[in-house]
């Protein structure tokens, strides 16, 4: 049986706020997320959950024994997903024109450890480190890990295997299993010698990549592979791309100063459930450590952990960009948004290619390289037309633009997301006989994989049309009017709306589809895309039904993304006890590891694990149920599940305010504090703050 303990830690400062008791408490980020650090005291049995680590550029995941899974033992070991380096700077164009995440190398022990005692694994979140530690026939073994978040494109590692010495190797494949069974040779090179090694990688066509090897153990070239011989206390560093000369000792102290100033300017929330702490801790430190301000690609959802897909989905990082909003890593999301705003040519034509229409349309697998010729002459399956997908690219923008809070960047980057994903939407959109206007392409495929091909009136369409249009309204984007038509005249809801109240998922779907879904649409207006003020009657109906609109729910088992849509439903409608539900079937439908250490895709996808979509999902579920400005008004306390207090810090709203604090089921004690004017009800009150003034709030509700 596999053991797991808390780390704890001296409180030392922080926000002081009055507890419950009247005593004082004291909000100290780094006891908060030692306290969530992992720790195995017992060696885990094969297969076993590897642990992540990135730089938001360069990353990969690491075994029980601290290193990645050796080849011959992969396909025993990877039942929860794949060891490997990954580098955002490394991909193809490959099968359907399409751009893939490439795997860099690895690194792994030289012989497979069995009778292992004295074993401990802990992965630091507070430092970015990750140490193992064990004996095996006498021999005592240690690896301490970290990717450098200042050197960004370097790994390192300290070593000790004691004085008899074990080998470590590192290895680049000649055969790359792609996605969409493609197999890739590459030729590897290896050269070097006396502490610094080359490890070139060259396919054909393409630029060949290097990997700089750099240790003090002494190594030889066997069959292009790299063997260093590991006695006693040795280094070894890995910089892809360029030479780095950064010692070993150095990039340590850096890396841990970058972890400790990035955690001491994130905002944090202080539960007083430890399932909910370790939740909002461990997801944190995955979006930190995956998504950095870099402009070289998206990530793919289950970032540098390589799993599935290698490419990205711009829906999927929308779920992910409300909490790095909120916790003020407004760096990222803007940079997302530049990166978007400085391609959208290239989106445009890819919406004239795909579907005759004007405007952009956002990829399904977004291109790491050019958008000339990318999924020409198709695309990979019937999934990639789903025209839902520009919709979230626009929110992610428009709500970067208000952070950002520059009429000069807004002009250059966010309007012409939002006017041309508008666009886009308006050339699908025709007004019928009914007198409402219908959302049409062909090809075309909705956000529920299961409602088919071709269908008109994607409910998930709608919302993004109508988010896309009342957007542009708001920002000045609509020069005669049309979308302001829309809108009053109405988008094409009522023709789906059945009987039990809530919206079919599309034209072609009805009641046969009830149970049938993989994902609840009727959910978007909830968990996705903001346009209403107030649940809608026919989300609050779905909602109400959401476990039988399912496929599979009530087992419990949830495809994708579902349960973190759920959970973010009923965070927005205020319903505890719905709250509780969706979070108790967490780990009964297996859709988290039992320690939650991270994420599935979906319920049982082992393979697919830290899947950051749904992390950002549950996180955005758990700052919801706290603090909440879905509906253009702050709203605490508004789904609080637990006993006790919650402690929050430097929480950002999008209504213009910072907000500390401590909340409870029926009373809170506020600062907030306004990095812009703002004016906003609160609980009901309306507030006036100038930018950069502060207000003390007690509220009892």
């Amino acid at each position: 049986m596999k053991k797991f303990v808390l780390l704890t830690a001296v409180i030392s400062a922080g926000l002081v706020l009055l507890g419950c008791s009247g005593k004082e408490h004291v909000t100290d980020i780094e006891s908060v997320v030692r306290q969530c650090e992992l720790v195995r005291t017992e060696c885990p049995e094969s297969p076993s959950l590897p642990l992540n680590q990135a730089s938001g550029y360069f990353g990969g995941s690491f075994s029980r024994f601290g290193l990645h899974v050796r080849p011959d033992n992969r396909e025993a070991e990877q039942k929860y997903g794949n060891t490997t380096f990954l580098n955002i700077g490394r991909w193809l164009r490959g099968k359907f024109n399409m751009d893939y995440l490439l795997p860099v190398c690895r690194i792994y022990w030289g012989e497979e450890f069995k009778d292992v005692s004295d074993y401990e694994q802990r992965q630091s979140y507070y430092d970015g480190t990750i140490t193992t530690r064990f004996s095996t026939a006498g021999t005592g073994i240690s690896v301490k890990s970290w990717f450098d978040p200042v050197d960004h494109d370097m790994v390192c590692f300290m070593l000790n295997a004691g004085g008899s010495g074990k080998d470590v190797i590192v290895e680049a494949e000649k055969i790359l299993h792609l996605h969409y069974s493609q197999e890739v040779p590459q030729k590897v090179e290896i050269t070097g010698g006396n502490g610094r090694w080359t490890v070139m990688m060259s396919i054909a066509g393409e630029e060949p990549v290097c990997c700089y090897v750099y240790s003090d153990a002494e190594g030889s070239v066997e069959d292009n592979c790299l063997r260093l011989s590991i006695s006693g206390d040795k280094y070894v560093r890995i910089a892809y791309g360029s030479e780095v000369d950064t010692t070993v000792e150095e990039s340590l102290r850096q890396t841990e100063g970058w972890w400790h100033d990035t955690w001491q300017n994130t905002g944090i929330l202080e539960f007083p459930d430890r399932e909910a702490q370790l939740m909002w801790v461990r997801s944190m430190y995955l979006q930190i450590s995956s998504f950095r301000a870099q402009k070289k690609g998206l990530l793919p959802p289950t970032g540098f952990a390589g799993n599935c897909w290698p490419f990205a989905y711009s829906q999927d990082l929308s779920y992910i960009a409300p909490v790095l909003l909120s916790t003020g890593h407004l760096d990222v999301v803007k940079a997302w948004t530049e990166y978007y705003a400085e391609r959208i040519d290239g989106m445009k034509d890819y919406a004239s290619r795909l579907f005759g229409a004007e405007g952009a349309f956002c990829p399904w697998g977004y291109p790491y390289g050019s958008f000339d010729g990318y999924h020409d002459p198709e695309v990979p399956n019937q999934y990639y037309y789903e025209i839902h997908n520009s919709a979230y690219m626009a929110r992610m923008a428009y709500e970067a633009s208000i952070y950002v809070n520059d009429d000069a960047w807004t002009k250059k980057y966010a309007e012409p997301i939002i006017r041309e994903c508008a666009a886009f939407y308006r050339s699908i959109c025709n007004k019928e006989d009914d007198g409402k206007w219908h959302v049409f392409a062909t090809p075309g495929m909705g956000q529920d994989e299961m409602g088919g091909f071709n269908q008109k009136d994607y409910l998930c369409s709608l919302y993004s049309a109508k988010y896309c249009f009342e957007r542009a309204v708001l920002m000045g984007l609509d020069p005669d009017w049309t979308y302001s038509k829309i809108l009053k005249e109405g988008l094409a809801f009522p023709s789906l709306k059945s009987e039990k109240g809530y919206y079919y998922a599309c034209q072609g779907s009805g009641e046969k589809d009830f149970g049938m879904q993989k994902h609840p649409v009727q959910l978007n207006e909830l968990a996705y895309l903001p346009t209403e003020m107030m649940p809608s009657e026919a989300a609050s109906a779905a909602y109400a039904h959401r476990y039988e609109i399912t496929e599979r729910a009530g087992e419990p088992f949830f495809w994708g993304w579902t349960l973190g849509e759920f959970m973010l439903s009923s965070s927005r409608m205020g319903d505890v006890e719905g709250w509780k539900k969706d979070w108790g079937n967490m780990v009964p439908s297996e859709n988290i590891d039992p320690d939650f250490i991270q994420v599935y895709e979906g319920s049982r996808t082992w393979n697919i694990s830290y899947y950051a979509s749904t992390n950002g999902l549950f996180q955005q579920s758990l700052l919801n149920n706290v603090i909440c400005d879905w509906y253009g008004k702050l709203e605490i306390g508004k789904c609080y599940p637990w006993e006790g207090v919650t402690y929050l810090k430097d929480i950002r709203s999008l209504l213009g305010v910072k907000v500390s604090g401590k909340v409870s089921a029926h009373k809170a004690v506020l600062e907030l504090e306004a990095w812009k004017d703002a004016s906003f009800l609160l609980n009901g009150e309306l507030i006036k703050l100038k930018n950069g003034e502060t207000l003390t709030k007690t509220l009892n509700y």
